[in-house]
């Protein structure tokens, strides 16, 4: 073959060309990658606890049990944060932590803490009980930097001396064919894969799942090093050398060029730490800070820093930590620092005046704008854009654009701004209120008496309402138009007419700020509050717990959520549509929930201006302008905590004393005064937590404590109580179940059932005494006025015994001279003899009166005997005859008592025999041991049922006797067939008491 000769083949001649095309094609596919820096984070909000303020220094790790305690292991030792306060965590009582220089934390299922020591091997801490494990327990000496636990539960312990496993009681090392070394193992992890990976000797080691043993990945790392997983399942390594860079994924080890392509070489990183957003925070090491790198697919697009001058509590952090609430939290050797997402996000792009307003398009784009009238397109896809790119897009807005400068409207149409000037006499006076239905028509309020329309490029003035300007415009759902006024009144006007509003009506918020027709509810918000009115009805206040929040409301929207937001002097406030009407209608307080600094909103919202400062756009953003200009809300992400938090029942306080407040705590006698603590375990706004709690035996029902984490008592009585406490988070979810405590408080002597049952036995003991005493008193008035009575009737015996008796015998004597004088004849005689004879009978008679008088009515007989006599007097020898029957021995019986007895049974007797013309007569006595009985009974003519107890003065008489003796007396009888009458005593008014076998020392021996 000939050689060739002339021009070289032009292949060849663009042969350089086409390798350097190449290689510069694949110089990014090995470059690393170096996303834009930023300083500061302007998307979170940043809280820090420094060493001054309570904080620990020298924080190492940190965890977060089940309750939502956080954990801090330190040099100084271990601590725990409830979001309020530090404290020092004791070893329980008879043990001691082996060194207070503590490095690593791991937390079981059941909140036992494991901890991790420089040189001092590794300490399991439960709530009462703390074990640790030395070399005799396996633990080889060196620093614990990491714990991991596998899929199996198994708890592994990343050593300086070795990696090791716990059994149970010890812990053990892998089998010697398991391949990693023994020495500088400085991190382990377990994927969701099921992946084990190691880094020990300064090299990358692996467990695949199932396998035994561990196979050398030949990736060299740096000296502390570490790793962590993603979201996408991706293991990314943080290497002090190298910086940092992506590992592995599901599918196994990443090729090197691909590592190598997206590693972040000024991520310099001690810890890494994913969020559930994708983002990637790291703690810098040595120093740096805290960095937080965003993510367009593999590619990091933009990395911002947090370090001391953005107020770090130092420069120096090692652990980082993603809570359960999506805080994150970063410890240094200065204290303690938390981010936390804010809702609420600042256009750093965007007008610069003073004032700036916001408006909305006809198309749902919202637009803002400062004094200069320059608009901003505020579109989603453009707010990471710089000003000039959101002031071009505004100017190339097909929707006509309306504004104001103060004093005139505003429009742009394809670009071209026109000023439109307010009508005379109207002209050059300020805009007070404005609102735009559509492109071509706006409401104007100007001056102080103007209400204004503007359409089709002509004014007209409203004559059906007042010259009164107003200060807030609205348009209700079907059309009509609702103005606000200074003065408090609100006005609506539609084609049947205007509907004025005020006092009266329940409408009292002072002047009129911000109106919104939402479905049938009304809002009306004023300086001094929000009123509401639902359908038809009057107007109610809304009222909430939180003092001044539904004030100074300039701007109100209803998103497609059912949520209600309100910009307005305290910042942002969302209201649940539901739970306002539910408050409204019962008219009850409602819970809002309360967007301010902290959760990024820039000041409060403008309070002077003709338009509203909420606008809702299209794309779901809420605008709001503030005194520190625009801010933007997501309304399509939900900004809820739906956490329900943790209750932790702490310390009570009693007397003097203070101590942990546990189950069964038992107070000592005579505590009457209680404090007990309480703190909800929710980290992401614990000022904003809210409380409720009861105490069974004091409280009726729940107490609301508003943010107070302490609950007094005062007067408690001794026994056993039960306190129970509930938690809401700053969204108002409350703890699924309270946290309770029983305790019980013991007695005082003077408190215990002994004494009260002592005091009881002492007042019976009391009264008893009081009793006898009474009764005493009784028995001797009785026998005093019984003497009274004997020496009455003695003295009537002797009265009738000296003048009466002596006067009739004196008589008899005087008579019977008479009879035995010769002159008197015989037939006088015989009628003196006879007379005379009676005159002996009274007398006899009456000196037996007399004697019964002297000595009562039985002079030394018994009853029965009493009884007979009385029927032998008066029925004569042979006559009458009478059955007397005794039942039982007769006891000794009490004189008065038993007279009043025979009064009425003589008068029983004396009835039978001189008015029923009785044949033969029954008494009947019967002695029981409750009860006397006396019966009398006869069988004479009777008594007629009409004349029984009426007429008859000894019945009656009867009755008396029986009534003062508390007796029952009866009385059976009908005409022809006899009289029976029966009398009831109880034994207690009859019969003499028995004196005691023994008496008290106060008792005295009466002579009865």
């Amino acid at each position: 073959m000939l050689p060739m000769r002339g021009r070289p083949f032009p292949f060849l001649r663009r042969l350089p060309a086409l390798l350097s095309c190449l290689l510069l094609m694949a110089l990014p596919a090995f470059a690393e990658q170096r996303p834009v820096v930023a300083d500061g984070m302007p998307g979170y909000q940043h809280t820090a606890w420094r060493v001054g303020q309570g904080a620990p220094g020298d924080i190492w790790d940190i965890a977060q049990d089940q309750q939502g305690m956080l954990w801090l292991a330190t040099g100084s030792g271990l601590y725990r944060f409830d979001g309020r306060r530090f404290e020092r965590q004791a070893a329980p009582s008879g043990s001691a932590f082996p060194s207070t220089n503590m490095v690593t934390l791991a937390l079981d299922a059941d909140d036992s803490l494991w901890i991790g020591y420089f040189q001092a091997g590794i300490s399991q801490l439960s709530a009462s009980h703390l074990r640790s494990f030395g070399r005799a327990e396996g633990v080889p000496i060196g620093v614990v930097p990491h714990f991991s636990r596998d899929r199996e539960g198994r708890l592994w312990a990343a050593i300086n001396g070795g990696l090791r496993w716990f059994d149970g009681r010890r812990w053990r090392a892998p089998e010697a064919h398991s391949g990693v070394p023994e020495r500088r193992v400085q991190w382990l992890l377990h994927d969701r894969h099921g992946t084990f990976w190691v880094l020990a000797d300064l090299k990358i080691w692996r467990r695949p799942p199932g396998a035994t043993a561990f196979e050398d990945t030949g990736i060299a790392v740096s000296q502390m090093a570490s790793l962590a997983e993603s979201p996408r399942g991706e293991i990314w390594l943080a290497d002090r050398n190298r910086g940092t860079s992506p590992l592995a994924d599901a599918r196994g080890l990443l090729a090197a060029n691909e590592r190598e392509a997206r590693r972040l070489p000024d991520l310099v990183a001690a810890r890494l730490q994913f969020t559930a957003d994708g983002a990637l925070w790291a703690t810098m090491s040595p120093h740096g800070g805290v960095a937080r790198v965003t993510f367009d697919g593999d590619r990091a697009t933009r990395m911002e820093r947090f370090d001391t001058p953005q107020g770090l509590t130092a420069t120096s952090a090692v652990p980082i930590l993603l809570d359960r609430e999506g805080n994150l939290w970063v410890g240094t050797n200065l204290g303690l620092n938390r981010f936390r997402a804010r809702s609420v996000q600042t256009l750093a792009a965007g007008p610069t005046d003073p004032y700036r307003s916001l408006v909305r398009a006809s198309d749902g784009r919202v637009y803002g704008y400062g004094e200069d009238l320059q608009p901003y397109d505020l579109r989603r896809p453009l707010l990471a854009g710089s000003a000039t790119q959101l002031k071009d897009a505004a100017r190339h807005a097909s929707a006509p654009l309306w504004q104001f400068d103060w004093i005139n409207l505003v429009q742009t149409v394809g670009g071209h701004t026109t000023r439109i000037p307010s009508p005379a006499p109207f002209t050059g006076q300020p805009l007070q209120a404005l609102l735009f239905p559509n492109d071509d028509e706006a409401w104007v309020c100007v001056g102080e008496r103007g209400v204004l329309r503007y359409a089709r490029a002509q004014w007209h003035r409203q004559a059906r309402l007042p010259e009164q300007a107003c200060s807030t415009m609205a348009m209700a759902g079907d059309g009509a138009l609702l103005l606000g006024y200074a003065d408090g009144r609100l006005r609506r006007m539609d084609a049947r007419g205007v509907a004025t509003f005020g006092a009266a009506d329940g409408l009292a918020v002072g002047p009129v700020t911000a109106l919104l027709q939402d479905q049938d509810m009304l809002l009306v918000a004023g300086e001094a509050g929000l009123a509401a009115r639902i359908g038809k009805r009057p107007f109610s206040e809304v009222r909430t717990d939180m003092a001044g929040v539904l004030e100074g409301i300039t701007g109100m929207v209803a998103d497609a959520h059912g949520r209600l937001w309100l910009n307005g002097s305290r910042g942002l406030v969302r209201l649940d549509r539901t739970a306002l009407r539910d408050a409204v209608l019962r008219h009850q307080p409602v819970a809002p929930r309360l967007f301010d600094a902290v959760d990024g909103m820039p000041g409060i919202a403008l309070q002077s201006g003709p338009i509203p400062t909420a606008v809702l756009a299209a794309d779901g953003l809420l605008w709001l302008a503030t005194n520190q200009g625009l801010a933007w809300l997501d309304t399509s992400a939900a900004h809820v905590n739906s956490r329900p938090p943790g209750v932790r029942i702490g310390d009570v306080l009693y007397g003097a004393t203070q101590a942990p407040l546990v189950d069964g705590l038992r107070l000592p006698a005579g505590t009457t005064q209680l404090q007990i603590d309480y703190v909800a375990l929710s980290l992401a706004r614990p000022e904003r937590n809210r409380y409720r709690y009861r105490l069974s035996g004091v409280d009726e029902g729940w107490q609301d404590a508003g943010s107070s984490t302490r609950a007094y008592y005062t007067n408690l009585a001794p026994g056993h109580y039960r306190f129970e406490v509930e938690a809401a988070n700053e969204d108002g979810i409350w703890s699924s179940t309270p946290a309770l405590r029983s305790f019980r408080i013991d007695p005082t002597f003077l408190q215990t059932v002994w004494f009260k049952l002592l005091c009881a036995a002492l007042v019976l003991a009391a009264l008893a005494m009081a009793v006898r005493i009474r009764s005493g008193q009784l028995a001797a008035l009785f026998r005093a006025r019984l003497q009274e009575r004997h020496g009455e009737r003695e003295r009537i015996a002797r009265d009738l015994h000296d003048t009466l008796l002596q006067g009739s015998q004196g008589l008899i004597l005087h008579l019977h001279a008479i009879s035995q004088s010769a002159q008197t004849p015989d037939g006088v005689r015989t009628q003196l003899e006879s007379a005379m004879q009676l005159a002996e009978r009274n007398l006899a008679e009456g000196r037996e009166r007399v004697n019964a008088l002297r000595d009562g009515p039985f002079a030394g007989r018994d009853l029965a005997t009493a009884l007979a006599d009385v029927h032998a007097e008066y029925a004569g020898q042979g006559t009458n005859p009478l059955r007397l029957t005794v039942e039982g021995t007769p006891p000794v019986l009490q004189a008065d008592a038993v007279e009043e007895v025979f009064l009425i049974g003589r008068e029983a007797i004396r009835n039978a025999l001189r008015h029923a013309h009785a044949s033969a007569i029954e008494v009947e006595l019967s002695y029981g041991s409750r009860c006397f009985l006396l019966h009398v009974r006869d069988d004479g003519v009777g008594i007629a049922d009409d004349e029984a107890g009426h007429g008859h003065w000894g019945l009656q008489g009867m009755r008396e006797r029986a009534q003062r003796l508390g007796a029952e007396l009866q009385l059976w009888t009908r005409p022809g067939l006899g009289t029976e009458v029966a009398l009831a005593v109880p034994a207690r008014r009859l019969y003499h008491r028995r004196p005691p076998r023994w008496r008290w020392p106060w008792n005295r021996k009466h002579d009865d």
